[in-house]
This record gives C-alpha cells, sequence and structure tokens, in this order.
C-alpha cells in the first residue's frame, strides 16, 4: 500500500470518527426520563444519543433511597382491565409497547425494593435497544448560530476534550442535590447521603433530623426503636401528598 492512499484511508477514518460526535439528538442523563426520552427517539427512527457518566442506567438507584425501599407504589391488581386506569396505580413502569417490560413483573411488593428497579431499567435499555454511551460527563454546554444559515447546535466537551455536537439538547440529568447546611456548627451534621443506615449505631441516643420530607422520615423510622428521642426540625409544616398532589411531599 503506499504511503498516499495510507494517507487517504487515516484521513477517511478521521472524518468518521469526528461524524460520530454529532447527533440531532443528545440527551444528557440516562435514568428513568432519559431512557423513557430514548425509547420514543428510538421508536421515531431519530439519531440519538443517551450520554451517561455512570456505568449503568438509572445510577440514582444504586444507592437511593438508601433503605433500599421505594416509595412508588406498584399495585399489581387494580379489579379493572383499562391499560390507562391501571397505569395510574403503577408508579414504575416507563412506557412501550412490550408488555413484558411492567414492573409488575419484576417486584410483588407495593412498595419495591431500588434493586428491582435497577433491574427494571438495565432490561427496558437493553430490550428496546437504546443507545446509550456510558462513562461519558459533559460539561461547558453551550450554544453555536452559524451566520450564514442562521441554524443553532449545541456543543459540549466530555471529560476526554471530545467536543459533541447536537440540533437538539434535552437534560435528563436529575432534579436535586444534596444540602450543603451553611450555619455555624454544620462541621457536626451528617448528611443523608453518608449518614450511618445501622440502628445500632443510634442505640440510646438522642438524635436530631433538619427536615420533614420523605427521607428525613425514612431515616427516623429506621432508627426509631434505638433511640431516646428523634427530634425532627423543618422550616414549614409537613406537606402531605395525599392533599397537596404533588408526588414529592411526604407519602
Amino acid at each position: 500500500m503506499t504511503s498516499r492512499v495510507l494517507m487517504v484511508l487515516v484521513t477517511l477514518v478521521g472524518c468518521i470518527q469526528a461524524a460520530d460526535k454529532y447527533w440531532d439528538y443528545i440527551v444528557v442523563g440516562a435514568g428513568p426520563g432519559g431512557l423513557q426520552m430514548g425509547h420514543f427517539l428510538q421508536k421515531a427512527g431519530r439519531n440519538y444519543v443517551l450520554l451517561e457518566r455512570n456505568s449503568v442506567v438509572a445510577s440514582f438507584f444504586q444507592k437511593y433511597p438508601r433503605h433500599d425501599k421505594l416509595i412508588s407504589i406498584n399495585k399489581r391488581h387494580t379489579g379493572k382491565k383499562n391499560t390507562e386506569f391501571n397505569l395510574r396505580h403503577d408508579w414504575n413502569s416507563l412506557l412501550s409497547d412490550d408488555k413484558s417490560l411492567l414492573f409488575r413483573h419484576y417486584s410483588k411488593l407495593f412498595f419495591p425494593q431500588r434493586v428491582q428497579l435497577l433491574d427494571y431499567m438495565a432490561d427496558y435499555q437493553k430490550k428496546l435497544g437504546i443507545n446509550v454511551q456510558f462513562h461519558t460527563e459533559v460539561s461547558n454546554i453551550r450554544k453555536e448560530t452559524n451566520a450564514t444559515t442562521n441554524k443553532t447546535v449545541f456543543l459540549m466537551d466530555d471529560q476526554n476534550g471530545n467536543t459533541l455536537k447536537c440540533k437538539v439538547l434535552i437534560v435528563a440529568s436529575g432534579l436535586s442535590k444534596p444540602v450543603k447546611p451553611t450555619f455555624e456548627g454544620r462541621e457536626f451534621t451528617e448528611n443523608y447521603s453518608n449518614v450511618s443506615i445501622n440502628p445500632d449505631d443510634y442505640e440510646g441516643k438522642t438524635v436530631v433530623i433538619l427536615g420533614r420530607g420523605n427521607s428525613a422520615f425514612e431515616l427516623a423510622e429506621s432508627i426509631y426503636g434505638s433511640t431516646n428521642f428523634i427530634h425532627m426540625i423543618g422550616r414549614s409544616r409537613v406537606r402531605l401528598s395525599w392533599a397537596t398532589h404533588y408526588v414529592g411531599d411526604l407519602r
């Protein structure tokens, strides 16, 4: 093979690699929301990719909730045959045409275990062939407009210095981060993300929990039998989801 032919081949390979950095749609995050969007993009035959910084889909549930039990209900029997009605009582299944991808086939528990949801999400991605690029963390997201065509593309950088481009960017990376207190004495507090979940560590102790949401009550319930007292402090009254119709409030 001549050096000129070899040079042409190298140039072509370089062009192919560069082309692989562009998609019409990029979804940042491969949790439940990202996977659901990925399914619809796949079904519509779109050029897309889900970018996930971890090695598995729905990686949030590898650790949370800390005590392993979900607060999303899995009511398998409603006495009705209406699919839409039954889905209103199934808070874990994602939408698809595959009847095997209903969460009722993964757990019989009304409040399932988080590992069961992890298994379900992994199967959802694999069975539906959703395009996920793992170990990809992006930053420096920006827009660029072509002065001639007036068309806009989104650009972002991954951890390896590659620039990724897309026409439509969808962020599905989650809604919340751990709250870090700023008051004096914060160095003596522990965050929900790393506090011990072993009830023996609270034996005979008096515990103060800052917050009165689902995480706070999850911890309180798990250690209640080991403590002297549990004081829960919040900035507002407890809001119950059955009254507010907001799933983020206390269930």
